[in-house]
């Protein structure tokens, strides 16, 4: 099925440069191209990075760079994230219901993995052999979880992350639609009652061997890389990114979007509020260079 971009311009007062016939059949992202997607612009990085397909984005930033003539461009004065979410909401009907069907008899049959009981499985989710499943975990659709990782009791793999923008036209908030998914490498291990939250169009990534502790809360987007502690009650916020040989210490939070170096130390309790470099200590709130 393909959606003509005229139609979306004219219903969402959008303007176009580019291939006025140009056609969309599904929605695209940072690591998804190809000429038939639309994908979504937050950042002039991300728009210039975008060398096909059709982009949504603002005015201000289209304004900001030269324009690719094998990019077909929508633009608003408004909310792009917004209209983004309104978009996919009309056009693209991604099955909540999917979310509801447990699948995990079929995985109960691989006596490669051990699975514990009140386990709920969704579907499209690929478990490696050698991997436990501890009591009442949830793992969502479109989950990969690699080889010898241990998922403690009451885990949530795959759950929704929040991600909404009030909109003045219904007077009520506007989800933008979590379709992406998880993926876990190998040897990793997340401590019980923790969450790690699937992408809203990519994939959060847990490296391989990184150690996730009780009570932690893993942002939509987040990339943790490999060998990485997370002591208890650590919170990534969506789309931080976490280098590898990283220790962070009890009850840390890293802020949204932001960047933690490799072979760094985070301090207990710390609020990270800005990109650290790799291989430095940072510690308080707002987190600074333990000098």
């Amino acid at each position: 099925m393909f959606i003509k971009c005229s139609d979306i311009v004219k219903n969402f007062q959008l303007r176009i440069i580019g291939n006025s016939e140009a056609q969309i059949e599904g929605i695209g992202s940072l690591h998804r191209d190809g000429p038939k997607l639309l994908k979504w612009a937050k950042s002039i990085e991300r728009l210039k990075d975008i060398h096909e397909g059709v982009v949504l984005t603002s005015e201000i930033m289209f304004s900001s760079i030269k324009p690719n003539p094998d990019v077909t461009y929508l633009t608003c004065d408004t909310n792009t994230r917004l209209v983004f979410a309104k978009i996919i909401k009309k056009y693209f009907d991604f099955n909540d219901e999917l979310y509801f069907d447990n699948c995990v008899d079929k995985h109960r049959s691989n006596n490669q993995i051990k699975i514990g009981e009140f386990v709920f499985i969704g579907d499209n989710v690929k478990i490696g052999e050698g991997t436990q499943i501890h009591n009442n975990v949830v793992i969502h659709s479109n989950t990969v979880i690699g080889k010898n990782c241990i998922i403690k009791d009451l885990t949530s793999i795959g759950t929704e992350g929040l991600s909404h923008d009030f909109d003045e036209e219904t007077q009520r908030y506007i989800k933008l639609p979590q379709i992406g998914g998880v993926i876990l490498e190998d040897f990793v291990e997340v401590g019980p009652n923790s969450t790690i939250r699937r992408s809203a169009l990519d994939d959060t990534f847990i490296g391989s061997g990184t150690k996730i502790g009780s009570l932690c809360n893993i942002g939509h987007n987040t990339i943790i890389e490999s060998n990485c502690t997370l002591i208890s009650h650590v919170v990534t916020s969506g789309s931080s990114k976490i280098g590898s040989n990283t220790f962070i210490g009890v009850g840390a939070t890293i802020k949204n979007a932001i960047n933690v170096g490799g072979n760094s130390t985070i301090g207990q309790g710390a609020v990270v509020v800005k990109n650290v470099p790799e291989g430095e200590t940072w510690v308080g709130n707002p987190a600074k260079k333990l000098k």
